[in-house]
């Protein structure tokens, strides 16, 4: 490999066929995993439901219950995102490893845009498909069960949800929410190779309960806050989405460099 060469898309290509592929058992275990927790969490919430609806209890089915299903659906959403992100320099965790990946001739921002596209993309697809499978399972065994109702057993309705007017908002809020907790635990992995999730969330618990704590602190000295300006909830909505946005490029960008310095015995 040349040493001024950034990118070169076919050796990117080989990268992503040997970590993607290569550890293909690896990865259908923890799509399984997701799969079976997503089913787990379909039955549990909607066997009561349609057990209801088998004795009359409940006669009509409540678009309510797909809209509960669906918040509790992101967030494992979010939850998964973070496991598996924590997972983002897993094989940098003993000293052969680190060796054996950092030697690889491939540049460095091919190894980590390799690494950084299996935590987003990849787990929003792996995610999906899991999602899309435990959801039909989940209708052919509670329409086994009971029978009598089948015809009211569907899939869970994303209708609602995305017919909402507020659609476009949420969806760029889930996007960026997404990407800037995510953000946070690649730049943690970069950290902690060993106990990434633990010590990252440890971190972030330190540095929310020292931020209450200035702002209390604050209020307390100042007699209180002024709103000052003020702003409609659509504008603060789109700053925050905007916000999210930008520190997730900015701590992306950071673990991209502190990336760059890993070394082969890890000093943290």
């Amino acid at each position: 490999m040349e040493n001024n060469q950034f990118f070169n898309l076919r050796r990117f290509g080989m990268l992503c066929r040997m970590e993607w592929i290569g550890a293909w058992k690896m990865h259908l275990r923890r799509f399984v995993a997701c799969y079976v927790v997503l089913l787990s969490l379909l039955l549990c919430y909607s066997m009561p439901r349609y057990s209801e609806l088998a004795m009359h209890i409940s006669p009509n089915y409540s678009i309510d219950f797909d809209g509960i299903m669906i918040q509790f659906l992101l967030v494992f959403f979010y939850a998964s995102g973070i496991v598996y992100v924590s997972f983002f320099m897993e094989g940098m965790k003993t000293k052969t490893g680190r060796a054996s990946f950092l030697t690889l001739p491939v540049s460095t921002f091919e190894k980590y845009l390799s690494h950084w596209l299996l935590v987003t993309v990849g787990f929003i697809v792996v995610f999906t498909v899991a999602l899309g499978l435990a959801d039909f399972t989940k209708v052919l065994v509670c329409r086994m069960m009971y029978g009598e109702v089948a015809d009211q057993i569907n899939l869970v309705s994303w209708k609602e949800w995305c017919d909402s007017p507020y659609f476009k908002v949420r969806v760029c809020a889930l996007i960026s929410g997404f990407c800037f907790l995510q953000s946070l635990f690649v730049l943690g992995s970069l950290l902690w190779s060993k106990n990434t999730l633990i010590k990252t969330c440890g971190a972030l618990a330190g540095i929310v309960l020292i931020h209450i704590a200035v702002v209390y602190l604050i209020h307390e000295f100042s007699g209180g806050f002024s709103r000052g300006v003020y702003i409609d909830d659509d504008t603060l909505g789109t700053f925050l989405i905007v916000l999210g946005a930008v520190f997730a490029v900015f701590n992306w960008t950071l673990a991209y460099f502190r990336f760059k310095e890993s070394e082969i015995i890890n000093r943290w």
